[in-house]
């Protein structure tokens, strides 16, 4: 792509043009299959455990407001006993199995299609609002992007097939990369378009300050740093954004504050001091930089540097401190660490290390933005002719794009898959599991221990190991010799007297 405007801009639009529908048709096809398997899945366990009152509710009143009354109390009771992320608890407490088991595809239509929406917006504001890029560059970019944090993520499954987990990590990312992009719209804006776009981030701080503790630290200093620019740029609405951290900050003291925090922490045993969890972040927020940097995201990279170079180009900002930029990035990365580490719970689970690698991407390419957008005004500076690459060059580049992603494919897998190859995609294993049947196995295996649980007759079931689970669906529990018994809770969501399985405990 020739990084300079051209005579032939018609010829020139048509390739951009060509290129993102190329770009947004492969997003289409990684995410269809996504869907498109949902509709084989079933609840989860933990989401029994948080929806066990509300079902009860559901099924003597069949009121969706008495079910929310008491979605609000469960919540309060789970912020004295267990944790106070009001947000995801109180969400998690109305999963859509509770009001039928057959309605959890809602589960990946909620999450998926948010996290597609939001972080699209996100990116739409910073490349086309910001930095003036053409609707095409916008797509191509947005589309890429996101194929790399729906196809790649470390565990798709607990991302946007499992409602408690996502709900309240991959869906609050999802609204903090919501709440970004209209901070970054409320700059210009006047009037009563000000006012809506105050209003609604302030609804969005409350949602984010109940949300995940690495996402809450990470909005915030995200929040800090727009706040210190604003001031030290004079900027209109500097005071409403000073206002509006401070409103985030009060609403993630209550989560933090919450009783149940000290029972959990208790129960998980020793954990590091504050300083030992900073240090330890930073350590382990490298060590994933590094680890996260595979050959898509790579390929990825090279592929978006002349577009991305063109855009940095004609836009109006300076790009003045990419040494800062950098260093502020890599910190704001590690701060998501920090929670989790400090409560002894190392990383998290497979749900909170997607939220890396989500805020992973989005940095990325924000900082390749800013790197080349720095390099251009320095050749500005300098007094050198705007660059042009030969046609052999940007053909070169996305020869050697294609190749390095085609490869990162070929050779891709998580540390317990057994083959390598684009099948461990999130959409690649998808696909599989419903071409090989394994999908509609386990709907059938999954329907029939629901018609016995949901049997009102009978005190007590026994229920059969599952034949086969696809991998982007969580993994059964519910089998002999399980390291965690999930079933006392299904039998409070179930009210059964006993869960017995067969070959297992079952005579």
């Amino acid at each position: 792509m020739d990084t300079t405007p051209r005579r032939t801009s018609r010829k020139g639009n048509l390739h951009i043009r060509l290129i993102a529908a190329f770009c947004v048709l492969l997003l289409v096809a990684g995410v269809i299959p996504l869907y498109a398997v949902s509709l084989y899945n079933h609840p989860y366990y933990d989401d029994y455990g948080f929806s066990t009152a509300t079902r009860q509710v559901w099924l003597a009143t069949g009121d969706p407001l008495q079910v929310l009354a008491q979605a609000f109390r469960s919540a309060q009771g789970v912020r004295n006993t267990w944790q106070g992320t009001y947000t995801g608890t109180f969400l998690s407490n109305i999963q859509p199995g509770l009001f039928s088991e057959s309605l959890y595809w809602l589960t990946t239509a909620l999450l998926l299609t948010s996290f597609l929406l939001c972080f699209g917006f996100l990116l739409q504001t910073v490349f086309r609002r910001l930095l003036g890029a053409g609707r095409p560059e916008t797509l191509a970019i947005s589309s890429l992007a996101l194929l790399l944090m729906t196809q790649f993520l470390p565990e798709a499954d607990e991302a946007f097939f499992w409602f408690n987990g996502g709900i309240g990590n991959t869906f609050i990312y999802s609204l903090l990369a919501l709440a970004a992009a209209l901070w970054l719209r409320l700059g210009p804006a006047k009037g009563a378009r000000a006012v809506w776009l105050t209003a609604t981030l302030a609804v969005l701080f409350t949602l984010l300050g109940g949300g995940s503790y690495g996402g809450g630290l990470f909005g915030l200093l995200l929040c800090a740093t727009g706040v210190a620019l604003a001031f030290a740029g004079h900027q209109r609405h500097r005071f409403a954004y000073a206002a509006l951290t401070l409103w985030f900050l009060v609403c993630f003291l209550y989560s933090i504050s919450a009783p149940g925090n000290v029972q959990r922490a208790a129960l998980v045993g020793a954990h590091p001091s504050a300083f030992k969890a900073v240090l330890l972040s930073f350590y382990y927020g490298v060590a994933l930089l590094g680890n996260y940097a595979t050959l898509p995201v790579l390929a990825v990279g090279l592929s978006l540097a002349p577009l991305l170079w063109y855009v940095a180009r004609r836009s109006t900002y300076r790009f003045a401190h990419p040494a800062w930029v950098l260093v502020g990035s890599i910190c704001l990365f590690c701060a998501q660490l920090t929670p989790p580490l400090y409560g002894g719970v190392f990383l998290g689970g497979g749900r909170i290390t997607d939220t890396y690698y989500y805020s992973f991407v989005v940095l990325g390419l924000l900082y390749e933005t800013y790197l080349l957008g720095a390099l251009a005004r320095r050749r500005e500076r300098l007094g050198q002719p705007a660059l042009r690459l030969a046609t052999s060059v940007r053909y070169g580049v996305l020869l050697a794009s294609i190749c390095l992603f085609v490869l990162g494919c070929l050779g891709y897998k998580h540390s317990d898959d057994t083959l390598y190859g684009p099948q461990n995609m999130a959409g690649g294993s998808a696909a599989l599991s419903i071409i090989t049947g394994e999908a509609a196995r386990y709907d059938r295996d999954m329907t029939g221990r629901e018609l016995l649980l949901n049997d009102t007759a009978k005190r007590t079931v026994t229920l059969q190991p599952l034949a086969a689970v696809p991998e982007v669906f969580m993994a059964d529990l519910l089998t002999p010799g399980a390291t965690v018994d999930v079933r006392p809770m299904l039998c409070a969501y179930y009210d059964k007297d006993a869960i017995l399985l067969e070959g297992g405990d079952a005579p």
